[in-house]
């Protein structure tokens, strides 16, 4: 038989069963808080890295926008800023093949810990759509067809059945509805749609089969094109937003009409060329009259601009040895005197971004033909060694920081605000008319067409 234990013996047992049991529960109860904590943290971190994400598709999106806007793929690389408590970098943009492919990495100072979490995505770009285009004489065959992305020009086309005919204007209401005119073919009028996705003809046998020379909108459904003359009649067509007709207008002379503009559905004006007095025309809304300008010379007028009721410019051919500007300031119009404009050459183009800031180009005259109002007075812009020396026949201002102009040869010049510079071409043909939207963006802008996120 056991003997018993001793009560002080057993006390002692007791007491140290106690301790480890208390070692024990400390220890346990560290791992459970190390455990909580350890979960906190993960869930901070799993947090900041879905932040990081947000903050690196900010980044793309600004990215879209820039690309957009007109700036080149390349000149992507290196933009960053602060979204939050974040930032983005652009870390890299390059072209593959025709898309701009780009990596932002979203950075988040993380909470838990003294690091800084990132993450990055990965994106390729495609232009979406136009924002302009451009129209001149039929190279090889098709359409002389340019359109504008936002960053370059590029020849378009063949569209099935547009033909292959000199086109001389192109006016864009939107990025997808603008409209182009030129030489007839096949017997009609050449007229042509963009509907955002493709050129389409709309020749029809109700037009006079004649040239036409330039093509305006008021509106979607409100457009107008004038041109070469049909016998003894003006040419005048309107679109009503399902078709085109030919418009009588027996009080005009039997002159070409070169040019048309609207300051709204009931005021538009029309120029040409002139015979005894000079060709200008004007809709109220009813009917095209003639009006009386005896102070304008006796020449062909080939482009007029409005910038409202009461101010309208209109130049022409050569004046003698002044220039051929003019000026409607809502009662009647004058030649203005224009000493620093080069006056024995042609003024083919005018088009203004507000009263005091027009811009009208021409025949080069020892150099390429660009002048400017400045609300007081006209003067010779440049010469630019940046533009070709060649007549400049097409001019279209989106703002005082934008605009374009074409010519002989396949001149695309850009406006940036300081100065005026050749784009590259993708043509030698003339070109003869241009029309960008404001915002420089195309249809859509951009399109994404794939994006992942970069594992490091």
């Amino acid at each position: 038989m056991r003997a018993a234990m001793p009560p002080r013996q057993r006390g002692a047992v007791t007491l140290i069963g106690a301790l480890i049991l208390i070692v024990v529960i400390t220890a346990l109860l560290g791992i459970v808080q190390r455990m909580a904590a350890s979960d906190i943290s993960d869930t901070a971190l799993h947090n900041d890295g879905i932040e990081a994400l947000f903050v690196a598709e900010s980044g793309l999106e600004r990215v879209a926008g820039r690309y957009a806007g007109g700036t080149a793929c390349a000149g992507l690389t290196g933009d960053t800023d602060s979204i939050g408590r974040g930032d983005f970098l652009v870390v890299s943009a390059v072209m593959v093949g025709s898309l701009c492919q780009v990596r932002v990495t979203g950075s988040i100072t993380s909470t838990t810990v003294e690091n800084t979490v990132r993450r990055s995505l990965e994106a390729r770009f495609s232009k979406s759509g136009f924002s302009g285009w451009a129209v001149g004489d039929a190279p090889g065959g098709t359409a002389g067809l340019y359109g504008w992305d936002g960053s370059s020009w590029t020849q378009q086309g063949p569209y099935p059945g547009v033909p292959a005919e000199n086109l001389y204007s192109v006016h864009c209401v939107t990025a997808t509805d603008c409209w182009a005119v030129g030489d007839p073919s096949n017997g009609l009028a050449n007229i042509n749609h963009w509907d955002g996705s493709s050129w389409t003809n709309l020749g029809t046998a109700g037009l006079p089969n004649k040239r036409l020379s330039s093509v305006y909108c008021a509106s979607t459904d409100d457009c107008w094109a004038v041109g070469q003359k049909n016998g003894k009649s003006a040419n005048v067509n309107h679109w009503d937003g399902s078709s085109w007709s030919n418009v009588a207008a027996p009080a005009l002379p039997g002159e070409d009409l070169n040019s048309v503009y609207c300051v709204a559905s009931d005021d538009c004006w029309a120029v040409g060329n002139g015979k005894k007095s000079a060709n200008i025309a004007r809709w109220d809304g009813s009917s095209w009259s003639s009006v009386s300008a005896p102070d304008v010379p006796d020449k062909n007028l080939n482009s007029i601009h409005c910038n409202a009721s009461d101010d309208c410019w209109a130049v022409g051919d050569r004046n003698g040895k002044s220039a051929n500007i003019n000026h409607w300031d809502g009662g009647s119009w004058s030649n203005i005197n224009a000493p620093g404009v080069p006056g024995k050459k042609g003024l083919y183009s005018i088009h203004c971004v507000t009263s005091d800031d027009c811009w009208t180009v021409g025949q080069k005259s020892g150099g390429e033909n660009i002048n400017h109002w400045d609300g007081s007075n006209w003067n010779r812009a440049g010469p630019y060694g940046g533009v070709a020396n060649e007549d400049l026949n097409s001019v279209y201002m989106v703002s005082s920081t934008e605009g374009y102009t074409t010519g002989k040869n396949g001149v695309l010049a850009r406006w940036d605000g300081s100065n005026w510079n050749d784009l590259p071409s993708p043509t030698g043909a003339t070109v003869h008319s241009v029309s960008v939207i404001a915002g420089g963006s195309g249809g859509g802008g951009v399109k994404l067409v794939q994006w992942t996120e970069v594992i490091q």
